[in-house]
């Protein structure tokens, strides 16, 4: 009886450290994903204001 607590303990142990990196390498991934995201969307703006930019110019 005592063996089976002590391996149920082991396992909830494990389980969490698991669970806790598990959630770390999830939030750090979605990190990296949002990050990615803006900046594509500050390149797509800055691409949009140069464009823009240059057809002033051309009308000039």
């Amino acid at each position: 009886m005592q063996n089976a607590r002590a391996l149920d303990e082991r396992l909830r142990k494990i389980i969490k450290e698991i669970s806790d990196s598990t959630g770390q390498e999830i939030k750090r991934d979605l990190i990296e994903e949002l990050a990615r995201m803006v900046n594509e969307h500050r390149a797509r703006e800055i691409y949009n204001f140069l464009e823009t930019f240059n057809r002033a110019l051309k009308k000039i």
